[in-house]
Order: structure tokens, then sequence, then C-alpha cells
């Protein structure tokens, strides 16, 4: 996945320094197990959608991860099938206009053409949400706030019942929350079938160079998306952020949804656009 060039392993390092004197320790990391890793996401919006399939490699390695080409991969509806084609090294694409639907259940499913941890065969199982209607967004700037915070505040009537949002934006027609990083992803346990009153849900700040300037033209992407997808997210982002402190606990595999022990996740859920005019 984007985010992830090191691998998934669990890593145990401790380092002791006794005034000026070091000691050289030689870490034992596994570089056996090799695992797969998939990124795969469909919407309510015609494709083509991209699954990337790939494999872990060492932490030390450098670069991408290692993809995994000739595979066969399909996405099914139940009543539908569609074969993905391999347009570049590891990925594949639906046909162009593919489109999901609110309430289906998909199912992807890999056939690899050499085994990996032991098999060919992965899949995963993704139920796409229904679409709770968004009403708007504003942009408020906050200047007392983490000395100066701009914050896009989300209008919308939250359904009854446990429900998960992932948030991203765009200014000007570009996008501002490009790396996951920058993604929101929140549950309603707060506002749950309630109307959201205009919640803050993405941020940017001053002091991090994070402008907005007045006259920009912000559309906000609303995603509804499940429970575990947004638990996938919040465990991804923790894991691509740096440690603190320095003995923090290491990094342990994210949890997904792809079986026999593949990592990564294939998601579906549904997608909004609103827009304001900073003022």
């Amino acid at each position: 996945m984007k985010e992830m060039k090191k691998s998934f392993f669990l890593i145990a390092s401790f380092i002791f320094t006794l005034f000026s004197c070091t000691e050289k320790i030689d870490l034992d990391l596994d570089t056996s197990s090799v695992r797969l890793v998939v990124e795969a996401n469909l919407t309510d919006q015609p494709g083509p959608y991209l699954v990337r399939i790939a494999t872990t490699a060492p932490y030390y390695a450098e670069g991408l991860l290692p993809v995994v080409s000739e595979a066969v991969v399909t996405i099914s509806d139940g009543d539908t099938t569609v074969r993905l084609v391999e347009l570049e090294p590891g990925d594949y694409y639906t046909p162009a206009g593919y489109t999901g639907e609110p309430g289906k259940t998909y199912r992807l499913a890999i056939r690899l053409k050499e085994e990996i941890a032991g098999t060919k065969d992965y899949s995963a199982v993704a139920v796409m949400p229904q679409k709770a209607p968004t009403d708007s967004c504003n942009v408020i700037y906050e200047p007392d706030l983490f000395k100066g915070m701009w914050q896009i505040r989300w209008y919308a009537q939250d359904p009854s019942g446990p429900n998960a949002y992932l948030f991203r934006a765009y200014r000007n027609g570009q996008p501002v929350t490009d790396s996951l990083r920058r993604w929101s992803a929140i549950d309603d346990q707060f506002f749950d079938g309630n109307y959201t009153m205009g919640i803050g849900v993405l941020y940017f700040f001053k002091n991090r160079r994070q402008y907005i300037y007045e006259g920009d033209t912000i559309v906000l992407e609303v995603c509804n998306i499940t429970s575990e997808y947004q638990k996938f997210v919040m465990f991804l982002k923790d894991e691509v952020q740096s440690s603190n402190p320095l003995f923090s606990p290491p990094p342990a595999n994210v949890p997904g949804n792809i079986s026999n022990g593949g990592l990564g996740y294939f998601a579906a859920y549904p997608v909004q656009y609103v827009q304001t005019v900073c003022r």
C-alpha cells in the first residue's frame, strides 16, 4: 500500500546507552515469512477501480513492496462477476464504468500463479453501506486554537445505529488530503441518529503551513464506510506516524479483511461531494 514501503513484521529492539559507551547489537529480523499485501477500494462512482497486489519485504529493504503479477483477480456481487486486467505489474483494473451499489455484498477473489504463505487463493468480502444524506459543509477559522486553525465542518443527518465515515478534501480542484496521514475516519458514537449541526471533520494548521485562503473553493468528500474499515484506517494511521517517545512499543500487523493471513483491506463504500467557498 502507498503508505507502507516497509514490511509489517514485528520488531523488538532495545537500545541502551551508559555514559559515553555503546554496544553494537545485531537484530535477528525474520526475512523468511512473506505475506500477501492487498489494496482495493470500490465505490458507487463509475470506475475503473484498482486492486494492487504485492508482498511484504524485509524490514531494511529499499523501495516499494515487491509486486505480484499474473494473478487471476475477480470481483463478484452474487449476480455478476468481472475479471480484472493487469495493466501494470501488480496493478489490476476493473472494466471502465464498473460501479458498486449501496447495500450489495462484494467478494474479491485472488488466484496466484505461485503460492505465497502456502496458498494460491486469497479473498475478501465487503458490504457497501447505504448512503447517509449530506447537506453541506463550511470552513471556520479559529485564530486562538493551535496558533491558527481552519476546520471543515460537516452538516448531515446520521441514521440510527452504528455508522462510520471517511473524509477527504480538495482545495480549488487539488487534493489537500492526498496521504493517509491527512484522512479523517470517525464513527457516530457522539451523534448517533442525530443531525450533526456542523461538526469538525478535517483540520488545517497555520503553524504546519496548511493554509486555506479566502475565496478558496473547498470540496468535502464524504464516504460512508463500515466500522471495521474505520478501525483499519485508524490503526494504519497510528502505524505510519512517527513513534514517540523513542521506546514506544514496536509496530504490529494492522488487522485487515484479506483471508489466509493476507494483509490489507478490500473496502466498498458510497461517496458524496459537497462544496463551499471560504469567506
